[in-house]
């Protein structure tokens, strides 16, 4: 209301009409009903919180929490756009269908994974590897770097 401080209680609903302005009619009559109350609710930000003690890796595009560095395997990694790193396990991602892809090292089964809160395709997840060498990737995740940001802890 006009002119009303932080700590102004606000008048009854029947008075508003003449507040704001010196030239508004006075309201005659009983107001319409009030619109009916929607609810608001604040979207989840996202859904696993990661231990503030300990450094981590977030989404770059929402900051969602994805990765403990504990859970680091290797930062020697090539994704399709760049570096990337591999992970034991990571928190916040949805997994797409598993598809057959030639990578570097050889044929692999891996599913794309995306950030849980804004979607962004963030690497994969080596879900099978058909030569013996590379069977140690199997359930691990690829995340590349320009999808991601330190957080907590770094100096």
């Amino acid at each position: 209301v006009c002119g009303s401080g932080p700590d102004t209680p606000l008048p009854p609903r029947q008075a508003l009409g003449s507040l704001c302005s010196p030239w508004a009619a006075p309201r005659v009559g009983p107001l319409p009903p009030a619109p009916a109350m929607v609810r608001i609710s604040k979207p989840k930000t996202f859904q696993a919180y990661l231990d503030d003690c300990h450094r981590r890796y977030s989404c770059a595009h929402c900051r969602a929490h994805l990765a403990n560095h504990d859970d680091l395997i290797s930062k020697s990694f090539q994704g399709s756009q760049g570096r990337a790193y591999l992970f034991n396990s990571v928190v916040n991602v949805g997994c797409g269908p598993a598809e057959e892809r030639v990578l570097l090292t050889g044929l692999h089964a891996v599913a794309d994974i995306h950030c849980e809160n804004c979607k962004t395709t963030l690497g994969w997840k080596y879900e099978q590897a058909f030569e013996s060498s590379q069977k140690y990737k199997e359930g691990k995740y690829i995340i590349e770097l320009n999808h991601m940001i330190k957080d907590n802890g770094w100096d």
